[in-house]
């Protein structure tokens, strides 16, 4: 009897021997773009680096460094790459798919590869907001450690998502999705009543609403990752 904690998982048949390997992809920050590698692999690989270059933006607002903002650059080209060998392979596979497994896993690579470009709106703020010399409030920090803990933790369930399928781990996504959304509502709500009582210097208005923007979006393509994994039940009954 199938175990209702788990949904089906085309992508491993693809790469049937991908947990040996987990333990290196685990380090993928340093795993140089492959075109020999399957969709799943490359798919752990960008989100991998997607929680390497959180990390690395996130400490960028405590104090950013030039060689930090080259290596988040790097990252966020690589996945961009990246994105483009996984969908390629998906396309080619997708006769082994059939048409509507393909359908939602083809979306999958490009919906990663969004949440790094949300990823670098982020790091243009971090830049404009160095190199102008812009504070930001303690609480409005305080606010962005909350927002980078939450996605990075996500991120890293995103990825178990998509070597498991634990639907438990699935549902929880959802939530932590949502509870991101809301935190970047919080915070903008927040944003503007420190605004308005003069506690907040108006130069970083402009730059801290678009990182809030960013995070927002970014728990959209999370959700849109997640509907599209749990889609896989209903394709392969």
């Amino acid at each position: 009897m199938k175990d209702k904690n788990y949904v089906w998982n085309p992508l491993r048949m693809l790469s049937p021997m991908l947990n040996s390997e987990i333990g290196k992809l685990d380090e993928a920050v340093d795993i140089p773009v492959d075109t020999s590698k399957s969709p799943d692999e490359v798919l752990i690989i960008m989100l991998g680096k997607l929680i390497e270059l959180t990390g690395m933006i996130s400490s960028g607002f405590k104090g950013a460094s030039e060689s930090k903002v080259e290596v988040c650059e790097k990252l966020i080209l690589e996945i961009g790459q990246l994105e483009r060998v996984s969908t390629s392979e998906l396309v080619k596979e997708s006769v082994t798919f059939g048409q509507n497994v393909f359908r939602a896993v083809v979306r999958l690579p490009s919906r990663v590869e969004r949440i790094a470009i949300m990823f670098e709106n982020i790091l243009k703020c971090l830049k404009v907001k160095t190199k102008e010399g812009i504070p930001f409030s303690d609480k409005a920090q305080n606010e962005l450690d909350e927002l980078f803990t939450v996605t990075v933790e996500l991120l890293k369930n995103v990825r178990d998502s998509l070597m498991t399928c634990n639907s438990v781990i699935l549902d929880h996504i959802k939530e932590e999705s949502n509870k991101l959304a809301e935190l970047a509502e919080e915070a903008r709500f927040n944003h503007w009543e420190r605004l308005e009582r003069g506690f907040c210097s108006p130069d970083a208005n402009a730059i801290y609403l678009k990182v809030l923007d960013a995070f927002k979006n970014i728990s959209q393509y999370v959700l849109k990752i997640t509907d599209s994994v749990c889609s896989l039940e209903d394709v392969a009954s």
